[in-house]
């Protein structure tokens, strides 16, 4: 196999292929298609999730159709689920925050807000000025630059600017620095 010497220094195939130019391997994820006021960001639970509440179905089919009048309840474990999935959300823009769980719709507004933390597993959480919490569902800290956008700046993105790409005459390395005999 013949080897191909890089501009670093490195050794390549010919058939390796460029690396990708992103970082995640996951994509965007899908846009929510529930309605919203101008400029507000919704976060809500992956609609994947509906996927395990068909199994919770499928599983819980089994002593429903074994002896429906000892356990018709537990189809009410899938429907509740689903109904979670499906309600729960956070909605965002430069006003404040609602965030509806449920069986209650919280609204706030970012001045009664002293800070969001996030929990080591869960959903974030805001801190009032006047002490408590409220749940924030869906919203996690991989969103906390969409958090950003969507509150107009009342959340400060942490995440630091993406570096100006790096060009051949930016290295001191370069081609054109190096002498003729090399």
């Amino acid at each position: 196999m013949a080897c191909v010497q890089c501009e670093d220094g490195g050794v390549s195939s010919p058939q390796q292929s460029e690396p990708p130019r992103t970082v995640s391997h996951t994509g965007d994820p899908a846009p929510d298609r529930s309605p919203a006021p101008d400029g507000a960001e919704v976060f809500r639970i992956d609609p994947l999730t509906l996927a395990a509440v068909a199994l919770l179905l499928f599983g819980a089919s089994f002593p429903v159709a074994g002896a429906p009048l000892l356990f018709f309840w537990v189809l009410a474990i899938p429907a509740f689920a689903a109904y979670w999935v499906l309600r729960v959300r956070t909605t965002v823009d430069g006003r404040g925050l609602v965030a509806r769980r449920p069986f209650t719709t919280t609204t706030v507004a970012w001045s009664d807000v002293a800070g969001i933390t996030f929990p080591r597993f869960g959903f974030g959480k805001a801190a009032l000025t006047g002490g408590g919490t409220v749940p924030l569902p869906g919203v996690t800290v991989d969103d906390l630059a969409r958090l950003s956008a969507a509150s107009g700046g009342a959340v400060p993105d942490p995440t630091p600017p993406a570096p100006e790409p790096e060009t051949d005459t930016d290295r001191p390395d370069s081609r054109a620095d190096r002498p003729a005999d090399q």
